[in-house]
């Protein structure tokens, strides 16, 4: 009974040992298969960073040999001139800043280095360390070459060995080419390996995990942990994969509890390989820590429940462990910065993250079961579409720039990465792509771009240098002003454009300044590369980091040599008369007023000249303005001979000249001056064959005598002048307070002039013009009047050379003749047989060329016929232009008007024009007919010019007889008609016509 009952607790303890055996085996296993797992998800883990790092890897390597292949582009299509290696340069350091993966490009040529962006001159580079091996090239790249790692930040130069196991280090890139030439050159970049080794940081590895990346002869280009003991296996595996033409590979060293494993996946395009060794010696250790509370239950056994509660427990949490990576790996896809797109085989999105939403508007909902081509903007061809699903399709990675719009219709740049993903089997089930917007990267370099253009544009010169004041850098126009061309001037100071013109002591302030204030503008003078100074508008700038410290500074000028030659003709016209080059009235003014204060100074006189021209209106008219000009230069020198070097001679304008004569001790020399001058000026004037008489009339005011204000002085010496010129011209006066009175009147009249027509102060008077025996009135001469409203009636000698020496002359000329119409049109509407009218017409009225449109209009607007009038003109209107004058006169005599020569014999008389021009009449001028009774040369005169009138054909009318004496000497010499007060003063219209009643109805024509 014992022996059964202890069998069967023998059996009973075997059931249990047995149990227990089964479930520490069945324990066992379960903890087995635990650590197997963790060691399976180590390798897939492991095959998911080898391919990030290798497509980083590649897009990476492809972007580079896409930009070595358009520089090597252009290396082909152009010529090797060193204007087009110096473009190039310019070219790849700016693609350097925004390339931080290159420190360094070179093109070398015959082993000679031609552009180097780290040397300039280039040095030449040690190619024989760079490690090509031209065996190694991909068919499927553009020919790109990839050396050995080589210690240092640059590439090595020859006579540079790099120091091994330096902390520096770069991965030589190139690709060689053949130009039209048919040289060989070589386009070199240094890679920095740091770019993909922060990318290798960046994957989840375990601490003694290494990453390598090698080429096909397992040379380690980029590593991350030792690589020695690892190189064979790597070998091997490389070897291996080739000879299987497979793209990925894993192996691991044991079957069950390996000790490595290494992931090896080759790059689509290039001769590299990366490799992931993940190390398994701690995975035990780190799962024994992970399970020791799941052993201690085990091997303490204290009860087999709670070693199973505890495993399951254990289990449960390992599996939450995975879906908690799981979840995060689905977070960072989700909220990465990239956006991301999975399409299907055929285009259509099956997912897009949260910065696809962001930057596109589109939600998950909106775009999921479409094609992307709801973001096309239209900038990409079809054909490019195309080109990008061609290559797709080939199971190729595409890289490249949308210009996409969003959901709200704006338009936005990205760059993307599409990709294919494929199965086990190799074939591809989906589309992956990755995007990047790049708006601020476009505008960045637009402004860079524009930046650019406005530095080489810019017509001022721009210099910019470090804080030691060294030039880094001109720009075109810099090399224009000063002669200068950049590769003189890099490395050099500003001072080789220093002219000597200016003192440290300047310098020092410059400086000073700029230290203080931060810029420096102001002018200053530099002296060019051919030695030639000139000046500079300048404007320096100090530039600063973010931090404040000194950069440097940054200088623009520009020439202003022209500036400054225009400011000296602007002064000389400010100051200096055109036509004489004799100060002019702004110059006269401030001289006056210098010698005004000399004389209050030294208790002095000084004397002020002011001089008008005689004639020169009829010199201006006859010979044209040029020749009057030409007078006006001779004027000049005249009188500048005649004064003291002391004294100032000015052109106020027109023929007014001014002479300043300071600092006098005797009163008698400013009038041996004046008479001096009045010789001088009376001389004949030799211009251009032609022969001119003028001469002038001086008024002189002295300081302070006549006043103590220099412009009160001006006036003076103006009035003096006037009075000299109704002197009889030719002669000088002296102010006096009589002047002033005078002077104030007729200024009073010429303002009054300008408002008489608008206020209708103007009235004509008819003076007749008899027969012989003033049997009947032949005509009647139209004489302007005015009725001043304080001066009372004013008679055109008083105000009609005012009017002329103004515009007026022609407002009032063109009143008269509608007046004399108007009266003319009455005369005929009331007698059957009526006078003519006649009026004057003044040469300036000529000289503006409109006279017989102004006639022409007249007789329209009253409805006349040119014969009711005469017009009178003075013999100085013959002299003018002969042209115009006789297009004018023919016009006006088709008409019907007939035309008289007014004043005959007091100017210069010609017959030739008599009988060139439609002259009807002539009328001898009261001069002559003053002292006819007792003056025998007046009667020859006479008897002489009305012989010579009828010999011509010509009406002749005697003005001015005044007397039965004058009367009956006329008479002797034949019957021309008579005008003067004898026969009738000049009468108003009513009166007039209250004449015309009391004659004849049918006078005989005039």
């Amino acid at each position: 009974m014992p022996q059964k009952v202890e069998s069967n607790s023998t059996s009973f303890a075997t059931l249990i040992y047995l149990g227990l055996a089964c479930f520490v085996c069945l324990i066992g296993i379960t903890l087995a298969f635990s650590f197997m797992q963790s060691i399976q998800e180590r390798s897939e883990r492991a095959s998911l960073n080898s391919q990030m790092l290798e497509e980083t890897l590649s897009r990476t390597i492809e972007a580079m040999e896409v930009t070595l292949s358009s520089y090597s582009d252009e290396l082909s299509a152009n010529e090797l001139t060193e204007q087009n290696l110096k473009h190039l340069r310019q070219e790849l350091l700016d693609s350097l800043k925004f390339a931080p993966h290159l420190r360094q490009i070179v093109v070398v040529k015959d082993g000679k280095a031609l552009i180097d962006t780290r040397h300039d001159p280039a040095k030449d580079i040690n190619e024989n360390i760079l490690g090509f091996d031209s065996t190694q090239k991909s068919l499927y790249s553009l020919g790109l070459l990839i050396g050995q790692k080589i210690s240092g930040r640059f590439l090595p130069y020859k006579g540079y060995v790099p120091e091994e196991g330096g902390y520096r280090s770069i991965l030589p890139i190139g690709m060689d080419i053949t130009n039209k030439q048919g040289e060989t050159l070589s386009v070199i970049a240094a890679f920095n390996p740091s770019y993909i080794q922060r990318t290798i940081i960046k994957l989840a590895l375990q601490e003694h995990d290494s990453v390598y990346i090698t080429n096909f002869d397992s040379n380690a280009l980029i590593q991350h942990g030792l690589y020695g003991p690892f190189q064979p296996q790597v070998e091997n595996l490389i070897q291996k994969a080739l000879s299987q033409g497979k793209q990925f590979i894993q192996s691991s060293d044991s079957e069950f509890f390996p000790s490595y494993t290494t992931t090896l996946r080759f790059a689509e395009k290039y001769p590299l390989a990366v490799f992931i060794v993940s190390d398994h010696r701690d995975s035990l250790e780190r799962w024994i820590k992970k399970k020791q509370n799941l052993l201690i239950i085990v091997f303490m056994v204290i009860i087999v429940l709670f070693f199973g509660a505890a495993f399951v427990i254990r289990k449960n949490r390992l599996a939450l462990e995975m879906r908690e990576e799981v979840h995060l790996l689905s977070e960072v896809v989700e909220h990465t910065p990239t956006g991301i797109v999975i399409t299907d085989k055929d285009g259509t999105i099956q997912y897009v993250n949260e910065s696809f939403e962001g930057v596109t508007g589109y939600s998950k909902n909106e775009v999921v079961g479409k094609n992307p081509r709801l973001l096309k903007s239209g900038d990409k061809s079809d054909q490019d579409y195309r080109d990008m699903w061609d290559l797709l399709a080939t199971g190729q990675t595409w890289i490249g720039e949308f210009h996409n719009r969003k959901k709200d219709g704006s338009l936005y740049w990205e760059r993307a990465s599409i990709g294919p993903l494929k199965d086990s089997l190799g074939e591809i089930t989906h589309y992956i792509a990755l995007k990047q917007p790049i708006d601020e990267e476009k505008a960045a370099q637009e402004k860079l771009r524009l930046a650019s253009t406005v530095f080489d544009s810019a017509t001022e010169a721009i210099m910019v240098t470090n804080a030691d004041r060294s030039i880094e850098m001109v720009n075109p126009a810099f090399q224009r002003i000063t002669g200068y061309t950049e590769k003189e001037v890099i490395g050099r100071t500003p001072s080789i454009l220093k002219s000597g013109k200016h003192s440290d002591e300047f310098y020092d302030e410059l400086y000073e300044t700029l230290k203080l204030r931060g810029t420096w503008e102001g002018e200053i003078w530099n002296r060019r590369k051919n030695a030639e100074i000139y000046p500079q508008w300048l404007m320096i700038s100090s530039r600063r980091d973010q931090m404040g410290n000194l950069e440097g500074y940054v200088a623009l000028f520009a020439d202003i040599t022209k500036r400054k030659e225009d400011e000296a003709l602007i002064r000389q016209q400010a100051n200096y008369d055109s036509i004489t080059s004799l100060p002019n009235r702004n110059l006269f003014i401030d001289r006056l007023n210098q010698a005004v204060a000399i004389s209050e100074r030294n208790e002095s006189k000084t004397a002020l000249l002011f001089i008008d021209l005689d004639r020169f209106k009829y010199v201006n008219d006859t010979y044209g303005h040029h020749i009057g000009d030409l007078l006006l230069q001779q004027v000049a020198e005249r009188l500048k001979v005649e004064v003291r070097k002391s004294d100032t001679v000015a052109r106020l304008g027109g023929d007014e000249f001014a002479v300043i004569i300071p600092n006098i001790e005797k009163l008698s020399v400013v009038d041996l001056v004046a008479k001096k001058i009045l010789t001088s000026l009376s001389r004949p004037y030799d211009i251009k064959g032609n022969l001119a008489h003028i001469s002038c009339s001086i008024g002189i005011a002295f300081y302070p005598d006549h006043s103590a204000q220099p412009e009160t002085l001006i006036i003076n010496a103006d009035s003096a002048m006037y009075r000299a010129k109704q002197g009889g011209r030719n002669t000088h006066e002296y102010y006096s307070d009589d002047l002033s009175k005078e002077f104030a009147l007729r200024r009073s009249i010429e303002n009054d002039l300008y408002q008489a027509i608008d206020k209708e102060e103007f009235f004509l008077e008819y003076q007749p013009i008899w027969n012989t025996d003033r049997s009947s009135i032949e005509a009647a001469e139209a004489l302007i009047r005015w009725n001043h409203p304080t001066q009372g009636i004013v008679y055109p000698n008083d105000f009609i050379p005012l009017s002329e020496e103004s515009t007026l002359i022609h407002d009032i000329g063109k009143w008269v003749i509608n007046e004399s119409c108007l009266f003319a049109k009455k005369l005929k509407e009331k007698y059957s047989n009526p006078p003519k009218i006649s009026f004057n017409v003044s040469s300036l009225q000529f000289i503006k060329n409109d006279i017989d449109e102004v006639i022409e209009h007249a007789l329209k607007a009253n409805d006349l016929n040119g014969s009711s009038l005469s017009m009178e003109i003075t013999e100085s209107v013959l002299l003018i232009d002969q042209k115009s004058i006789g297009d004018q006169l023919s016009k006006i005599e088709s008409m019907g008007l007939d035309i008289s020569v007014d004043d005959f014999g007091t100017g210069y008389s010609s017959l030739s024009y008599l009988k060139k021009y439609p002259i009807k009449g002539i009328k001898i001028d009261k001069s002559f007919i003053d002292d006819i009774e007792t003056d025998q040369e007046d009667r020859t005169l006479v008897s002489g010019i009305i012989s010579l009138a009828n010999s011509l054909s010509l009406k002749t009318v005697v003005e001015g007889v005044e007397t039965d004496g004058q009367l009956a000497v006329i008479r002797q010499y034949g019957n021309p008609y008579i005008q003067g007060y004898l026969y009738s003063t000049p009468l108003t219209a009513s009166q007039l016509l209250e004449l015309l009643d009391n004659q004849s109805e049918s006078p005989p024509n005039f």
